[in-house]
C-alpha cells in the first residue's frame, strides 16, 4: 500500500500479523523481502507465459506474450516493486531472473515460424525483447503522468489496450517478410 520506499520490516510485520523477528528470520533484511515478493511474482508471470507459447501451433507469438506482461504491468504495485529492485540491486542482481530462458524459447519459436528461411539472429531477436520489455515497463511506470498529460483519462483500460496494441505491432514476427 505504501511502495517499497514506503514500509519498513517491521510495518511489513504488523500488516502480517507476525513478530518482526519472524519477518527478519527468513529475509534479513527488508530489500529480500521485496526481492523475494518479486521473484514470486516474475516466477508466476513466466509461468502464464509459458503457457501461453505452449498454446496453439507452439510458435511463440508476440500477442499473447504482450498481453501477459501487460497482465502484470497494469498492477502498479508489481511496477514499484520492480523499478525499487532495479534501483536497489542485491549482491549485484535485478530481478530479471529467467530472461535469457525466455529469449530462447522465443528463439525457438522464431525459428519455427521463418521454416525454411533464414531467420533474424539471436542478437537481433534479443534487441526485440529489450525493445518490447523497455516500452512495456516504461510505459508502465509513465502511463497515468503521461496519458494526463495527453489529457487522456489514466483510467481508460482502452488507453492501456491502444499503446499494447501498437506496441505488439511494432515488435511482431513477419516471417513472410523475414523480419522481427
Amino acid at each position: 500500500d505504501r511502495g517499497p520506499d514506503g514500509a519498513s520490516l517491521r510495518q511489513v510485520a504488523e500488516a502480517a500479523g507476525v513478530t518482526h523477528e519472524l519477518v527478519a528470520h527468513y529475509f534479513g533484511t527488508y530489500q529480500s523481502l521485496v526481492s523475494a515478493v518479486l521473484q514470486r511474482a516474475n516466477e508466476q508471470q513466466r509461468a502464464r507465459i509459458r503457457e501461453r507459447m505452449r498454446t496453439g501451433d507452439g510458435i511463440p507469438h508476440v500477442v499473447p506474450v504482450m498481453e501477459e506482461l501487460f497482465r502484470t504491468l497494469i498492477d502498479e504495485r508489481y511496477v514499484r516493486l520492480w523499478a525499487w529492485a532495479m534501483l536497489n540491486p542485491q549482491d549485484g542482481q535485478t530481478p530479471s531472473e529467467g530472461l535469457a530462458e525466455f529469449v530462447d524459447a522465443f528463439e525457438a519459436g522464431v525459428r519455427i515460424a521463418f521454416g525454411d528461411r533464414e531467420p533474424p539472429g539471436r542478437a537481433r531477436i534479443e534487441a526485440t525483447v529489450l525493445l518490447g520489455l523497455s516500452a512495456s515497463y516504461g510505459y508502465a511506470l509513465g502511463r497515468r503522468s503521461w496519458l494526463a498529460g495527453l489529457g487522456h483519462d489514466p483510467s481508460d483500460p482502452g488507453a492501456d489496450e491502444s499503446f499494447r496494441a501498437a506496441l505488439t505491432s511494432a515488435v511482431a514476427i513477419r516471417p513472410a517478410e523475414g523480419t522481427l
